[in-house]
């Protein structure tokens, strides 16, 4: 496993500590850290995900390959 050193403001650390107290199930800051990164990664990947779904469905209706919600049956 790497180590990743991070210098915050004492405010933050502060603000750590105390998230800490209320949600116990981190048992330290580095797995806290840890946690916030792969949400911070794994949202930036259902973004990319969601814009190419975007893109596909636009691409549908350009094409004429789409069908009004009122003429389905």
């Amino acid at each position: 496993m790497s180590t990743l050193n991070v210098k915050i403001p004492d405010e933050m650390d502060d603000d750590l500590k105390e998230f800490l107290e209320e949600h116990p199930h981190y048992l330290n800051k580095s797995e806290l850290v840890r946690d916030a990164l792969r949400h911070l990664m794994d949202s930036q990947q259902l973004a990319d995900w969601a814009r190419d779904d975007i893109r596909v469905s636009r691409e549908q209706i350009d094409e004429g390959e789409t069908v009004a919600l009122d003429d389905l049956e």
